[in-house]
């Protein structure tokens, strides 16, 4: 039952990202549809790191140093605002990490 929680979580993220990618780096300034949905995309996948119990079988293709960023990013966006974050880094981060991430712990829920 977690696995269908988990890849139901990763198909919301998975959307917003697309949606980002989609919309390319010129949509992508601070205030913008692009730059909101990335931060949610952020945002949600750091979540599910705090339920680690529920999902630690499937999160464990994750490493630590990738935990830190996503979470260090989740802490600014929520802690010191959008104003704190430095686009480029969000933008790669979402564009070039979280596909890949993604796609490794969905291969991890259905090996």
């Amino acid at each position: 039952m977690s696995a269908d929680v988990l890849l139901d979580e990763l198909s919301r993220i998975q959307r917003r990202v697309d949606a980002v990618i989609a919309q390319g780096r010129d949509a992508f300034v601070e205030g913008s549809e692009s730059y909101d949905r990335a931060t949610v995309a952020v945002l949600r996948l750091a979540a599910l790191f705090e339920e680690e119990k529920r999902f630690s079988e499937f999160l464990s293709v994750v490493t630590a140093e990738e935990r830190r960023g996503i979470t260090t990013t989740r802490d600014i966006a929520a802690h010191r605002g959008y104003g704190a974050m430095n686009a480029a880094a969000l933008w790669r981060t979402v564009t070039e990490l979280l596909p890949d991430l993604l796609a490794r712990i969905r291969a991890a829920i259905r090996p």
